[in-house]
């Protein structure tokens, strides 16, 4: 009957010490503000908004244990404004043995820069 009440109350401990792994969020803007945002194509909102995901204790994108794709945002200028292009920025999660990218507390797209194709 003791071991059980001990039994017991450990696993009560255990489950109580348990907690949720750490969430970064990560502001995201750009100029003009109204870009159409996306993660990994999944469509997020406009800009000014922001983005919450799990990282573990040093901050990183968190990949999987073998290849974890890539984390992409994509800025897609308003449509009724010229002169503005499509902005992408990607991040390596971790994975097996491999750090990954830190999370940034900001991303800024400037609507008005060309860059290259992407690959």
């Amino acid at each position: 009957m003791k071991a059980s009440l001990l039994l017991i109350g450990v696993a009560i401990l255990l489950v109580g010490c348990a907690s949720a792994p750490p969430r970064r969020t990560i502001m995201i803007e750009s100029d003009p503000p109204g870009a159409r945002i996306e993660v990994n194509n999944s469509y997020l909102g406009p800009t000014p908004t922001q983005y919450t995901l799990a990282t573990n204790a040093e901050g990183e994108f968190l990949g999987s244990w073998v290849n974890a794709p890539i984390v992409e945002f994509i800025a897609t200028p308003p449509g009724d404004q010229s002169g503005l292009y499509v902005q992408r920025n990607r991040f390596q999660p971790n994975g097996f043995f491999k750090a990954g990218d830190k999370i940034p507390g900001r991303i800024f797209f400037d609507m008005r820069q060309q860059t290259a194709a992407a690959p």
